[in-house]
């Protein structure tokens, strides 16, 4: 991977005009990687290149389109970007809903997006990472892959997402490449910044039912993302990191109250 670097490989991040997608990219680009952020928001990625340098490419990208994620691998291919990784950051997110009220196209454009659109970037850039010498996949799921809470179309794309992480795992180590997942927590990104301000989370319930006594930072979650592209991360494959700041490991304690003294 060092070497791809210095040979100024990308990193394809999907969904990085989003707080952790542009984390992430900002991250690797502070790493030295060159890096192309793709996203559905031109506006969006128009101010994330405000804030890159030439090491940054942007370029507009329905991931739920397959002819669209083909469209930027010939773009690349035909300006001879080699591709050193994948970040599947890209992702809806829904409102606490009943299953039994949940709108079925609605549902069906998240599986596009967090699950289908991974599957298209995997398929597309596994080849050209592989002809470049090997590469990282990094999958960008949830504590909800581990734990489901009700969110009934979000929860089931993301235990899919963390399956297609091991599959692919299993399926590309013999071509040089890696695929691991990061399942964030509860993270401070505009979006539940936001949801904490309109009162629909509870940052204090939150904070209780974490080990750590807080919630995510972006920048935590994407220093992980760094480590899983690094040569640091030479023989890690096929793993599922929870950044939670120990909310898997003590959110159902809460019934306990009395042990974490809250």
């Amino acid at each position: 991977m060092s070497r791809q670097r210095r040979a100024g490989a990308a990193i394809i991040v999907t969904g990085a005009a989003g707080g952790i997608g542009g984390g992430i990219t900002r991250r690797l680009m502070a790493d030295g990687w060159r890096v192309v952020a793709t996203d559905l928001s031109a506006d969006s990625l128009a101010a994330l290149r405000r804030d890159g340098d030439d090491r940054l490419v942007t370029t507009t990208l329905d991931v739920a389109r397959a002819d669209d994620v083909g469209n930027v691998a010939a773009k690349l291919a035909g300006d001879g970007i080699a591709v050193a990784g994948l970040v599947n950051a890209a992702g809806l997110l829904q409102d606490v809903a009943s299953f039994m009220a949940m709108d079925e196209m609605a549902q069906r454009r998240i599986w596009d997006v967090n699950y289908f659109g991974a599957v298209a970037c995997t398929r597309v850039f596994a080849p050209m990472m592989s002809a470049a010498g090997g590469g990282a996949i990094v999958n960008i799921t949830s504590i909800n892959a581990l734990r489901p809470l009700p969110l009934h179309a979000y929860a089931p794309t993301k235990v899919a997402l963390g399956a297609l992480t091991t599959l692919t795992a299993g399926e590309l180590g013999r071509a040089g490449i890696r695929v691991n997942a990061i399942a964030p927590g509860f993270t401070l990104t505009p979006i539940l910044r936001d949801k904490i301000a309109s009162g629909k989370r509870d940052i204090g319930a939150i904070e209780k039912a974490t080990a750590m006594g807080r919630l995510v930072e972006i920048d935590e979650i994407a220093s992980v993302a760094s480590f899983l592209m690094s040569d640091d991360a030479s023989a890690v494959t096929g793993a599922s990191i929870p950044v939670d700041a120990g909310w898997l490991t003590t959110s159902h304690w809460m019934n306990f109250g009395d042990l974490l003294g809250v």
